[in-house]
């Protein structure tokens, strides 16, 4: 992190507990809220989220990989945490050390925790991952009883938790949601056919919440929401959420140019008239794209400029014409500046992609600055 640059993520914790205590007023009685915190918690710093979503009530945290489950451990975080993924079994005492519970689709993985455990003198919880249509990792509806009763004979091996991915949540009319629910459902019930009992049984991620009640089940896993974001395509959203995060920078330079100047690298923006072009400490390195050369734009004294000539790796450049604009000025890439407002999906939009890509985008070396 980069203390000694005015650019700079402002995150208002406040807001994280506004929208979990708001989504979790839209959940049934009894179910549970995993909050997920993976890729640096969407790029809005993983300690600071987790430990706010912790003390807003989360029942569970989830992360994508080891790594990111160890530093939560380190900086004090107590509530169970979910490796949405299998880890190598070569780690699998790290699991077990630090209470991790891990997701699960091979026996060979299930033997090193339960080895593990057995040495640490505990046990290892595990959630199954049930492949209904994602195509990623997991296992087939057909292959998950094998996979159960090879596991559940291992000594020092809970089977906690069962889950499955939606991916098509937000889409309603496809019926491919539904088509995974029901299979995850058909899973469900050959299990307790076949005696066993699973605590934790879940579906449900941002979209399916809102889209599909039924796949609340015991547990739901709250991401893109928890940020005050909305899930693209998402078509009703019955719950008022507010933003988390806004990306500000200043002004660094300005300088009067002749009409007929090029800007940036390979010239691709040529001025049309004499005017100001005023410089920005943020670039592609910071996670601003370098898609929005020439088509994005930023806010200084509520007013929207358009980036001109290419995002350059540590500076970016903003035509501000004949405006009164001084060095220091602050500057909204992502946020509000009196009536204007420039969103992560409007961003995504000229990226051609999506708020996640936006958000998890920015850079390490952006200061993280936390509003409590």
């Amino acid at each position: 992190m980069e203390p000694f640059r005015p650019t700079r993520a402002e995150i208002n914790l406040k807001a994280v507990d506004k929208n979990i205590e708001s989504l979790r007023s839209f959940l049934g009685k009894g179910t549970r809220l995993m909050a997920i915190v993976k890729a640096n918690a969407y790029g809005h710093g993983a300690k600071e989220i987790a430990l706010a979503a912790e003390k807003a009530g989360a029942d569970y945290l989830g992360v994508a990989y080891l790594g990111e489950a160890l530093e939560l451990r380190s900086c004090g975080v107590k509530t169970p945490i979910l490796i949405l993924s299998e880890t190598p079994p070569s780690f699998a005492d790290h699991v077990v050390e630090h209470d991790i519970t891990q997701t699960v689709y091979t026996v060979q993985l299930a033997q090193s925790l339960s080895r593990s455990a057995s040495r640490q003198g505990k046990k290892a919880k595990v959630h199954l991952k049930v492949d209904t249509g994602m195509g990623r990792v997991g296992v087939f509806p057909s292959e998950v009883m094998g996979l159960l009763k090879n596991i559940a004979h291992l000594p020092f091996v809970e089977v906690e938790g069962i889950f499955t991915h939606f991916s098509c949540g937000e889409d309603l009319e496809s019926g491919f949601a539904k088509k995974q629910l029901d299979s995850f459902m058909s899973v469900l019930d050959q299990t307790k056919k076949e005696g066993f009992s699973i605590p934790i049984k879940y579906c449900a991620n941002s979209a399916a919440v809102f889209n599909f009640p039924k796949s609340h089940l015991d547990m739901v896993r709250l991401g893109i929401t928890m940020y005050g974001l909305y899930p693209p395509g998402l078509k009703r959203c019955p719950v008022a959420l507010q933003k988390v995060l806004t990306l500000k920078t200043k002004v660094l330079y300005i300088k009067r140019v002749p009409k007929g100047t090029p800007l940036s690298y390979g010239a691709t923006y040529v001025t049309q008239k004499e005017t100001s072009i005023a410089t920005l400490p943020v670039g592609y390195a910071d996670g601003l794209s370098r898609l929005l050369s020439n088509r994005g734009q930023v806010l200084i004294r509520g007013n929207r400029y358009p980036i001109v000539g290419r995002v350059t790796m540590d500076m970016t450049m903003v035509e501000t014409g004949d405006d009164k604009i001084e060095v220091w000025d602050d500057v909204s890439i992502i946020g509000k500046d009196g009536s204007e407002e420039i969103t992560a999906d409007e961003v995504a939009g000229l990226m051609d992609s999506i708020n996640y890509e936006v958000v998890c985008g920015i850079g390490k070396r952006v200061p993280r600055v936390y509003i409590r």
